[in-house]
């Protein structure tokens, strides 16, 4: 993931989270008139209330993980909607402030995306306005694109930052038992 590490001056210098590499499903799409007028009753959103400890319970998170999973595509199949594809895991860079990730679609700075995600610590999709604050080509194919959050609640950014720091935990405890 070493192309994710690359640094922009004018990004960096917002950067006040942790943030964390990592690769986990991304889905997004372009903010526009449609999507804003869509009603806050989101099936995706049922599963919000429910949040065991990953410490009290690991395998209930991982088994609400699937379920809803399954849930969601099960939904989108038999609505027929154009919603969002299928989950795709994306290598990202992610914090309480931002995301990067890599991307086939090209984007204009200032352009605005409703990312969706599920992060494996919770049993719910996490539904994130963004702005696009960088989009360059790879040599690979495809873009990396940056975006701020905008507009998020600080419930949101909790969970994400305690999913960094969960992630982190998890890194330092692998690396303290290969020694």
């Amino acid at each position: 993931m070493a192309d994710i590490k690359g640094t922009d001056d004018a990004f960096d210098a917002q950067r006040e989270y942790v943030r964390t590499d990592d690769k986990i499903p991304v889905y997004y799409e372009t903010l526009n008139d449609l999507n804003a007028s869509r009603g806050s009753t989101d099936w995706e959103l049922m599963f919000d209330d429910i949040e065991p400890s990953p410490e009290e319970n690991p395998k209930l998170y991982e088994l609400l993980f699937d379920i809803n999973q399954k849930l969601n595509m099960l939904i989108n199949h038999m609505s027929e909607r154009n919603g969002f594809n299928i989950p795709e895991a994306r290598e990202v860079n992610i914090s309480g402030g931002g995301l990067r990730f890599f991307c086939n679609d090209q984007f204009k700075i200032g352009d605005r995306l409703i990312l969706k995600t599920f992060l494996p610590t919770y049993a719910h999709v996490i539904k994130i306005k963004c702005e696009i604050v960088r989009c360059e080509p790879r040599n690979q194919g495809g873009y990396e694109i940056a975006v701020k959050y905008v507009d998020m609640d600080e419930t949101t950014r909790d969970k994400i930052i305690r999913y960094i720091f969960a992630k982190q935990r998890k890194l330092l405890r692998t690396e303290s038992k290969e020694k």
